[in-house]
């Protein structure tokens, strides 16, 4: 029954025989055993880090301050509370996503150094999973950074990430033979299309078809002399601008085209952030009270939605269609589809077989 299920688990996280490392080798193992099996030509490799949120914490073991855009303030921004932050880099271009690192960590903790070494470590972890495979990390805005441009050449990794600065750039003129300086944002938002594509966007439970302008070009870094590519796309329906740094050389539509349908592969990672928190696996409602148990829970909860991932793309067609009926829908707006509704539908026979045993 329920509560000896509980002992059980409870037992597992309290056991001093092993650490949390212990279970991420199980979860590395599995991402290699998975690439290894689908043989990509590359691997898209969504790295993000994130903020769980503890409201109403105050005495757990390395609780800090971290800053959340969901729910937002009421003017609409971001708001401070207290949590945890984690990271983690997940491969969104297979048929079910398998995570390369994660990590769990505290700003008090004695062991955190910053969040740029976090970072390094993903790169680090990854690489020494993958020695042979093609690397392309996918990252948003926070990312933007020179230091992690660098990094990404010495484990000979690509990346595509979402500019946010408003740097100085430098742009090779043929005509004049010199090199020009440029604010990135200025100097993007200048350029006429080169290409167009039609993208499918969806938000909030909501679809939208619409044809996006593409722009490249070429830049170095003033302080590195990196040289660097970068992509302009320009959505008109909401009249905004999308700048997407990258080391891949961009030489002609085609190879942008690429580029930037590669880039749309990075929300995967958002959707399994949100599995994890919201109406999927609740990991914001952890109850265990040191940062060794919290690491623990937090890698079986990654676990459990690979599960559920894997299970939708490899389980017997009669029985996942079986656990979707059972999980079934109530017919609202905020009903969620894809596995959402498989494991409710897990949750449903979990609370039908303890129904059997009572009985």
């Amino acid at each position: 029954t329920s509560w000896p299920l509980a002992k059980r688990l409870y037992r597992f996280l309290w056991n001093k025989r092993f650490s949390h490392r212990h279970l991420l080798k199980g979860l590395y193992a599995l991402a290699q055993q998975v690439v290894s099996a689908e043989r990509p030509k590359y691997l898209l490799i969504a790295l993000d880090p994130v903020n769980f949120e503890k409201p109403y914490t105050r005495a757990l073991e390395g609780v800090s301050t971290v800053m959340k855009a969901t729910p937002p303030r009421g003017d609409g921004g971001k708001r401070l509370t207290s949590g945890y932050p984690a990271i983690t880099a997940t491969v969104v271009n297979l048929a079910t996503p398998v995570i390369t690192y994660a990590n769990w960590f505290s700003y008090q903790s004695e062991t955190f150094v910053s969040q740029p070494r976090e970072v390094y470590r993903a790169l680090r972890t990854t690489r020494a999973l993958f020695p042979e495979e093609r690397l392309c990390f996918l990252g948003d805005a926070g990312l933007d950074d020179q230091a992690l441009f660098q990094q990404m050449q010495r484990f000979k990794a690509s990346f595509i990430i979402r500019a946010c600065h408003n740097r100085l750039i430098q742009v090779y003129a043929r005509e004049r033979h010199l090199w020009e300086t440029h604010l990135l944002r200025d100097y993007a938002t200048s350029l006429p299309a080169q290409a167009t594509t039609r993208v499918l966007f969806r938000h909030a439970h909501r679809w939208r078809i619409t044809e996006v302008n593409l722009a490249w070009f070429a830049f170095r870094l003033p302080e590195t002399e990196q040289r660097l590519h970068a992509i302009v796309a320009y959505d008109p329906d909401e009249d905004r601008y999308l700048t997407l740094l990258t080391n891949l050389a961009l030489r002609d539509a085609e190879t942008a085209l690429a580029v930037y349908r590669a880039w749309r592969f990075r929300p995967q990672i958002e959707h399994l952030y949100r599995f994890d928190q919201e109406d999927g696996l609740h990991i914001e409602d952890i109850s265990v009270h040191t940062l060794e148990r919290m690491r623990r829970v937090f890698i079986l909860v990654l676990l459990a939605a690979l599960f559920v991932y894997d299970l939708a793309h490899t389980g017997e067609p009669t029985l996942v269609l079986w656990l979707r009926h059972l999980g079934g829908k109530l017919g609202r707006k905020s009903d969620c589809d894809g596995p959402y509704i498989l494991l409710a539908g897990i949750a449903m026979l979990g609370r039908r077989r303890r129904g059997m045993i009572y009985a």
